[in-house]
């Protein structure tokens, strides 16, 4: 099972390819694209709403592009992929 980085990653090469940046919400509609069926699990068996675990998750993703050397934000706020990164 594919994991959020390894998502994000995935999309970050495909779509930031050449220095270009996507808002922080491009990227988490395309890895809640992915993930969603994952998330409604969890949801279900942590007894919460899709919702509460979907906000965990813009945070939890947030968190990861930052920590992550492999990404780059813009004064802008909007995030790319650092050159020369291979998936």
């Amino acid at each position: 099972m594919k994991t959020m980085l390894d998502v994000v990653s995935q999309i970050a090469y495909e779509h930031c390819k050449d220095g270009k940046y996507v808002e922080f919400n491009f990227l988490f509609n395309k890895v809640e694209k992915e993930l969603k069926e994952k998330w409604e699990v969890e949801a279900d068996e942590k007894g919460k709403e899709y919702d509460a675990i979907r906000v965990n998750k813009l945070g939890e993703l947030y968190r990861l592009l930052t920590v992550d050397s492999n990404f780059l934000r813009n004064a802008k706020g909007q995030w790319t992929i650092r050159p020369g990164f291979e998936v």
